[in-house]
């Protein structure tokens, strides 16, 4: 007899037993529920948005419709550079129109070779916008 036959006998021997056995009821057992509570609604509470990273002084956050105004004009037109400092990875896989790649040790590095100004062109009157995903 093969094993699936033996498993087969098996299972059907204990359903047939199983069923024959019955099952025995026992005595009915009644349950009380605790009667309904009624709890006291509360006042809403104004939710907060938690305060973003304080930012050194000159520097400000802009907002996603200000960005798309700038990115719909260009860079030209806009007078802005826009900075990308997410891993190559993730900006090779996609990132916002305009975009130039530059990562913060990339942008050290530059620091400390003293060509951050190179990289930043020499109108200092364009505005300057970096960009990432988020905290980590």
């Amino acid at each position: 007899m093969s094993i699936r036959t033996r498993l087969a006998a098996s299972f059907a021997t204990l359903f047939a037993v199983a069923m024959l056995a019955g099952c025995e009821t026992g005595p009915e057992v009644k349950s009380e529920a605790a009667a309904p509570q009624t709890v006291a609604a509360t006042p809403k509470q104004e939710v907060k948005k938690p305060a973003g990273p304080v930012m050194p002084k000159g520097v400000t956050v802009i907002s996603t419709e200000a960005l798309k105004a700038l990115v719909d004009k260009g860079s030209e037109a806009g007078n802005y550079l826009l900075f990308d400092s997410r891993p190559a990875g993730r900006f090779n896989a996609a990132t916002i129109p305009t975009s130039q790649h530059l990562t913060d040790a990339e942008m050290e590095k530059l620091d400390k070779e003293g060509k951050v100004a190179s990289r930043l062109g020499a109108d200092k009157n364009k505005l300057a916008i970096f960009w990432c995903g988020g905290p980590t």
